[in-house]
């Protein structure tokens, strides 16, 4: 009966374990802008990213973890406060942490570096020209009601 429950235990065990080898941790995606980052710790530096709902979102950042604009690699420290970015990242369920596979920050747009224009009713070389708003029409008057216009006259 001893070897019987031993062989089943066995079998449970390395089953398990083929299991959780061939298993891949999903990919989770999050998009929003840097809040802070920590790189007190050499082995993973913690980036906090709020997302569009406005919860801050912490993420663990080894150097395994690929950083880049575009195509092109960048740095750890080039992750400002305020940059927008894209965290590609595996949720450990044990430690119930987030490690980073991939960041990635936003393109810079030319818009965005190029100086602003003197007067704010300046339109740029080509633009169309912007068109006033139209007024809004006013407020009709209510007349008065029947206790007022009794009241008014003598």
């Amino acid at each position: 009966m001893a070897l019987g429950l031993a062989l089943v235990a066995g079998l449970t065990v390395s089953g398990y374990a083929a299991e959780e080898g061939s298993k891949a941790l999903p990919v989770l995606l999050i998009k929003g802008e840097v809040v802070s980052l920590d790189t007190s710790d050499p082995a993973a530096a913690l980036l906090k990213v709020k997302d569009r709902y406005g919860f801050e979102t912490p993420i663990y950042v080894t150097p395994d973890a690929k950083i880049t604009q575009g195509d092109t690699p960048v740095q750890l420290a080039s992750l400002s406060t305020g940059t927008t970015v894209n965290v590609e990242y595996n949720f450990d369920v044990n430690t119930a942490k987030r490690h980073a596979v991939s960041v990635t920050l936003a393109a810079q747009t030319p818009a965005a570096s190029a100086p602003a224009a003197s007067s704010p009713d300046a339109a740029p070389a080509g633009a169309p020209a912007a068109t006033p708003p139209a007024p809004s029409p006013a407020p009709a008057q209510a007349a008065p009601s029947e206790p007022e216009a009794a009241s008014t006259t003598p």
